[in-house]
């Protein structure tokens, strides 16, 4: 190593071929790469400078001012340091044969024309300032493996900051090995010294890295204080509820949140045993039990005690630190749920509350089935003692007064039942394909005698055909009780028009009345079940209010629509239904009442058994069925029927299902068991008529559910086999 303070001008002068400057300043730096270039081009030289564009632009206006500085002309090569290094840097690293065909091609192109060469470099400091000083060190070895193939003098520098701390010491002291001198810049040197050059250096860098590491802590303990005192602030305000628990159970620091959430001052809460403030001692045992173990709690459900003696439901989170196995302090969260209480309580009074309706509305279905057999029951006599005493000559208008209440008795039956049916879904539609004219037809049929009664102008205008896809018996229905509603709420000699037409997409059934019209506010829950708005205060209109709730429904099933419309109250009103149409014309043939049963004759005679425990009904059905010529058993209890089963052979069991000793399903299964090779047909007469209760009539083997009470009409076609 040289002595310490020779200039760079000195250094080139005795041989040195590489050696490298620590600053502080870039001003101080330039002031000795100055006179180092302009050495070599006073000497008649080449001087090579590889360095920032700031520097460059710099050390120009420094050669112009040096003194006895000459032309530098083409003598004086410079080149962008980050352009150069780009050259021939692969994947962060210097690539020795792009250093060669760039920077060592450069050195020797010089060389042609100059004996002496200086160059300055500062491409090490840009890949130390980048943090690859690795690179940086094989660049400084590329550098001296050049110098020994060409002969020229390489100044090189570092600024000291990027030698900051005690951990880049062994780094420092590699790049000063790698030069045959190393210094600082001269303005910045220390006095002469007895000591080597490297050792001062490595004093200074030492130094140098004590400053920094000393200014490192202060600034790390400035920001640690200052996390302490956030993460304390950010505790004691946090929104969040929070405790501290010794293993006692004593509370060792609340922030101002849980204080809050209780009541409580600081001296009131902490300092006191936790479970003093559970309102359930068992809850506050076996968390305290559970943390004791190591076990973590989360969001464990636990009620409060507050200052002004209410109660408050919490849900508590909570584990624990422990040092040498033994449990120190519990850290708690404990977050307000009583919102959340409230609405699990709410909760649970709704699920209360649903299962009540739901058994309340089993209950009603129930009821309404068993409701429904009940009234069916005595119905169905009185209806075929009518039928009877017709067919026996006996009419008078007493029976017919008597047949159109009974009328209207089981329509209201019907409708009250198929509404619950409807409602729980179990209604099912057997769909066919039906011209609209003939619903219309036999909807008319139906509602005709109570249109007379009323003496109300009623007319039809059908503009068809109007083919739809429906249930017969529904669609009748659905007419059928807009007439009925409208013959109802329409005073005695009113004005009904009936009409119906059809579009491409649709066909629309009207019914417009000049009747007692419908209140604005009552418009929209006309279709609503048990909706009475419209009921005069004398009751003249009867109903139940179901009917049109039943249309509603029942047009919705048909994937149609209706709607209400109405001026007011006095104004009448209209009931308009819209169907799907057909894109063809239905095939189905009109439906055509049955024709007044005549004699039968011996042929279709049948032997008819009876078994039914309503003695008045059963006779009255044996009574008409032997008025067409047909022979007839009647028994009252099912083991009584199975006793004179064969000696009878009946070709026809009509069964009631509610019987005695044993159900008419049963007697069924002993009647098609006994009879084993005999046909007989089996019809079940019963005054249950829910999906369920055909579904086991079907199940027991019973070709016909029949619901009381039924028309003799249509028992009459079935025994003659002319009904489906």
């Amino acid at each position: 190593m040289a002595e310490l303070d020779p200039s760079p001008m000195s250094l080139a002068t005795h041989g040195s071929s590489h050696f490298v400057r620590f600053y502080k300043d870039d001003s101080l730096l330039l002031d000795e790469v100055a006179p180092f270039v302009n050495q070599a081009l006073a000497a008649g030289g080449a001087s090579i400078v590889i360095a920032t564009a700031e520097h460059l632009a710099a050390l120009r206006r420094r050669l112009r001012a040096e003194p006895g500085a000459s032309d530098p002309g083409t003598r004086l090569v410079t080149r962008d340091a980050e352009q150069t290094l780009a050259a021939f840097m692969l994947d962060d690293w210097p690539d020795a044969k792009l250093f060669d065909v760039t920077v060592g091609q450069l050195v020797r192109d010089v060389a042609k024309d100059s004996a002496t060469i200086h160059a300055f470099g500062e491409m090490v400091a840009l890949l130390c300032e980048r943090g690859n000083y690795g690179a940086a060190v094989r660049l400084e070895e590329l550098w001296n493996e050049l110098a020994r193939r060409s002969r020229f003098t390489l100044f090189c520098a570092y600024p000291w900051s990027q030698f900051p701390n005690a951990a880049m010491a062994e780094t420092f002291r590699h790049v000063c090995a790698l030069h045959d001198h190393a210094a600082h810049c001269k303005a910045e040197a220390p006095p002469p010294s007895p000591n080597p050059e490297q050792r001062l250096l490595e004093l200074e860098q030492q130094a140098l890295s004590l400053s920094a590491e000393i200014a490192r802590r202060r600034a790390a303990e400035s920001a640690l204080a200052q996390r302490e005192r956030e993460l304390a602030d950010f505790v004691e305000n946090a929104a969040e509820s929070m405790h501290q628990v010794g293993a006692d159970g004593t509370i060792l620091w609340a922030n101002q949140a849980e204080l809050r959430l209780l009541g409580y001052r600081w001296e009131e809460y902490v300092g006191h045993h936790i479970a003093g403030f559970h309102a359930d001692a068992p809850v506050i045992e076996d968390i305290l039990a559970r943390l004791k173990a190591g076990d973590t709690v989360r969001d464990m459900p636990a009620r409060l005690r507050c200052k002004d003696g209410s109660i408050k439901h919490v849900l508590i989170s909570s584990n624990g630190h422990f040092e040498d196995g033994a449990l120190r302090y519990t850290r708690c969260f404990t977050r307000d749920a009583t919102e959340r209480h409230q609405r699990d309580e709410a909760q649970a009074q709704r699920e209360a509350l649903m299962a009540e309706l739901a058994a309340s509305s089993r209950a009603k279905d129930e009821f309404l089935a068993m409701l429904g057999h009940e009234l069916r029951n005595p119905l169905s006599p009185i209806l075929t003692a009518l039928e009877v005493i017709r067919r026996q000559g006996g009419h008078s208008v007493a029976h017919d007064i008597i047949g159109r209440q009974l009328t209207h008795l089981i329509r209201l039956v019907d409708d009250l039942l198929d509404v619950s049916r409807v409602n729980t879904g179990t209604i099912v539609l057997k769909t066919e394909t039906l011209d609209l004219a003939q619903i219309i037809d036999k909807a008319v049929e139906m509602v005709a005698p109570l249109l007379d009664q009323r003496q109300h102008r009623f007319s039809v205008d059908v503009q068809g055909p109007l083919p739809v896809r429906g249930d017969h018996v529904r669609l009748v229905q659905i007419v059928a009780n807009l007439l009925t509603n409208a013959a109802r709420y329409t005073p005695p000699g009113g004005d009904i028009r009936l009409a119906a037409s059809g579009n491409q997409e649709n066909v629309y059934v009207s019914v417009v009345d000049n009747g007692i019209g419908i209140a604005a506010d009552a418009l929209p829950h006309v279709f609503d079940l048990f909706y009475q708005d419209r009921r005069n205060t004398d009751r003249s209109a009867g109903g139940l209010g179901v009917g049109l709730a039943l249309v509603h429904n029942l047009v919705g099933l048909h994937g149609g629509g209706i709607e209400a419309r109405s001026e007011g109250p006095g104004q009448g009103s209209e009931f308009r239904v819209r169907l799907p149409r057909l894109a063809q014309t239905a095939d189905a043939a009109p439906d055509s009442d049955a024709a007044q049963p005549g004699a039968t004759s011996a042929a279709q005679r049948k032997r008819i058994l009876l078994v039914d425990d309503n003695l008045d009904a059963v006779s009255l059905m044996a009574n008409l069925l032997e008025l067409h010529g047909h022979q007839v058993e009647v028994f009252n209890e099912p083991l009584a029927a199975l006793a004179h089963l064969d000696r009878f052979q009946p070709q026809i069991a009509v069964l009631d299902i509610g019987l005695p000793t044993m159900s008419g399903y049963d007697l069924a299964g002993h009647i098609r068991q006994r009879l084993n090779g005999h046909g007989v047909r089996l019809f079940a007469l019963t005054g249950y008529g829910q999906a369920i209760d055909r579904e086991r009539a079907s199940d027991a083997g019973f070709e016909q559910h029949l619901v009381k009470p039924v028309r003799a009409e249509h028992i009459l076609d079935l025994i003659a086999g002319e009904a489906p």
